[in-house]
């Protein structure tokens, strides 16, 4: 795969920050170790830790070495036996073996970039890398439709997705006025749920459907199509607040395409948005933390669930680039 161009940092940013020596060593995020009895002081590793890589935890509770215990390769030496029933855990980084890894993971902390720029991009309400989005918004009767991500660049289209029912057929009546006038191409017509056939069955000329034969008498005629609202400057447009305003009639759907980003580039993005990179590279590290566990809990033998977020610093980070002025 290829990282997208839309992930606001790259592969060598992510290693760097994440200080990965590439086909080096494997982490190993959360090992179950053992259980206290009271009397035990010593308990094996699955595999010898890197130096200085090691956490140790009895009970949750992350222990000291020299001070709590001491580790001589693969084996751990409790200073006090763990209390009985305590759960041991460990995470640490092993060298590889010949092998192991012909380069380091880069799909894998690829989908992690993936990830982080999305879950960035969402809290904070923004595009960082400038992108055609396409959102579909329910019409509430309201004057105001909010974009979900800012700042907006452009509105490309506007489009309106129409289900209606026709009055029936009545062995007579050919031709039939709808709502609104179609998008070319967009109609789908159906005469008691069969769809129809363009040319064959019927023929649209702006806002009337014509059929080549008249429906049967009580037969029920539905169709569906997008009305394109080509007139894009009569709405009010705030781009800054990613805001159009007009008229948004309650049970119909608005397909809206638009451009939205910070800049057109990732580097010119990062210039612009430091804060962004900074918080998207902290969730990049929680995620890689965890990534042998399931993002957001997991449960493991013997300590039961555990809960991930974002780092708080990642979210402080994120809030600052939170739009002014509400969400309206």
């Amino acid at each position: 795969m290829a990282l997208s161009d839309i992930a606001l940092v790259d592969l060598k940013m992510a290693k760097n920050y994440l200080r990965l020596d590439a086909a080096a060593s494997v982490m190993v995020p959360a090992e179950y170790v053992g259980e206290g009895d009271g009397s035990d002081l010593t308990f094996d590793l699955d595999n010898t830790p890197i130096d200085g890589t090691l956490k140790l935890y009895v009970n949750n509770v992350l222990q000291v070495e020299t001070t709590n215990y001491s580790i001589s390769t693969a084996t751990i030496t409790f200073v006090t036996a763990p209390t009985n029933g305590h759960p041991i855990t460990a995470n640490y980084e092993y060298s590889a073996s010949a092998n192991t890894f012909v380069a380091y993971d880069d799909d894998e902390l690829e989908d992690i970039i993936e990830a982080a720029t999305k879950i960035a991009e969402d809290y904070s309400e923004r595009a960082f890398i400038q992108r055609s989005i396409t959102e579909y918004h329910e019409g509430d009767g309201d004057t105001v439709l909010r974009l979900f991500k800012r700042p907006v660049v452009s509105i490309t289209s506007v489009v309106q997705e129409v289900s209606q029912a026709l009055a029936d057929g009545d062995g007579s009546t050919v031709a039939y006025t709808l709502s609104l006038t179609p998008t070319s191409g967009s109609v789908a017509l159906y005469v008691d749920a069969v769809l129809q056939t363009l040319t064959t069955d019927y023929t649209v000329s702006g806002d009337v459907v014509t059929f080549v034969s008249a429906p049967a008498d009580g037969t029920k005629i539905t169709i569906t199509y997008t009305h394109t609202i080509l007139a894009i400057s009569e709405y009010s447009l705030q781009l800054s607040k990613g805001k159009i305003t007009g008229a948004w009639s309650s049970g119909y759907i608005y397909k809206i395409v638009y451009v939205a980003g910070e800049a057109s580039t990732r580097s010119a993005t990062q210039t612009l948005v430091p804060d962004a990179v900074m918080a998207v590279l902290l969730i990049i590290s929680d995620l890689y933390e965890h990534r042998g566990d399931t993002v957001g809990s997991d449960n493991i033998s013997g300590i039961g669930s555990m809960a991930y977020s974002l780092p708080s610093r990642a979210e402080r980070l994120l809030f600052k680039m939170k739009p002014l002025g509400g969400f309206v």
